[in-house]
């Protein structure tokens, strides 16, 4: 990590990704993420923050500064992730970094969610984990939304899994439309490790191409707590004022 907060990739990232799984405790590799609860400070868990997208459709703003409810989008995602042990967020560096939290860029940048995922496991493989949140930087309802996922999962009520069943390898947010949200979910970090290194160059690839081998229990959560400002649509539907991005004119 250097001094800017910033974390560069090893040179070769997969292969450093490996060792570090194989190193995994042999009971962090069975735990069970359907099972949880919650996650508090007792728990081992990382978080990422997948912050550095284009905006395209918002004229290029930066989402992750608008104002919701007083904070910023970024700030609300923070706060859903308060107890994680490191938060990384994938995306220009916008507040102090520190050893718990800081900022990393996919390469190339704007590389798309999977690039972006990479990044952030790459930069946490030194650390160890057993579960990894990872969630989008433009979720005004990011806190209600990871509590909500928690809560709903499989085992929450404390049945215990079936006889002889794998572990789940996460936990991920469906909304309303019957739509995955996989930038809402929680992961057994072995295993989102273990798909990372399997993927090869992340660039320009779907989520879905790196997370097609998980098993991953879906869990219903309401679609005002899954959604995000991809639009002007969506922001004025959450009461979201965008700034100005017109040019301004010459001088009257």
């Amino acid at each position: 990590m250097d001094t800017g907060g910033v974390t560069s990739e090893p040179d070769d990232p997969r292969d450093d990704l490996t060792t570090h799984i194989t190193t995994d405790d042999t009971a962090d590799n069975t735990a069970d993420v359907a099972g949880l609860t919650s996650l508090d400070e007792t728990i081992s868990w990382d978080a990422i923050v997948v912050a550095g997208g284009r905006a395209t459709r918002l004229g290029g703003v930066d989402k992750t500064a608008l104002d919701f409810e007083g904070l910023s989008l970024l700030e609300h995602a923070i706060a859903a992730v308060s107890f994680a042990h490191r938060v990384c967020v994938v995306g220009e560096p916008s507040r102090p970094a520190s050893e718990r939290e800081f900022f990393v860029r996919e390469n190339p940048p704007f590389g798309g969610p999977a690039s972006a995922v990479a990044a952030a496991v790459f930069a946490l493989a030194h650390h160890h984990s057993t579960y990894t949140v990872v969630l989008a930087g433009d979720l005004p309802r990011a806190e209600a939304g990871l509590a909500a996922l928690l809560a709903g999962s499989p085992l929450a009520d404390g049945s215990p899994p079936a006889d002889g069943a794998p572990p789940a390898d996460g936990v991920v947010a469906v909304d309303g439309t019957g739509r995955r949200q996989p930038l809402l979910a929680v992961y057994r970090t072995v295993a989102l490790r273990g798909a990372v290194a399997a993927l090869g160059p992340p660039d320009g690839l779907p989520l879905r191409a790196l997370l097609r081998h998980l098993d991953l229990r879906e869990v219903a959560v309401a679609g005002e707590l899954c959604a995000d400002v991809d639009s002007p649509a969506d922001a004025a539907r959450l009461g979201i004022a965008l700034p100005d991005t017109r040019p301004s004119g010459p001088p009257t």
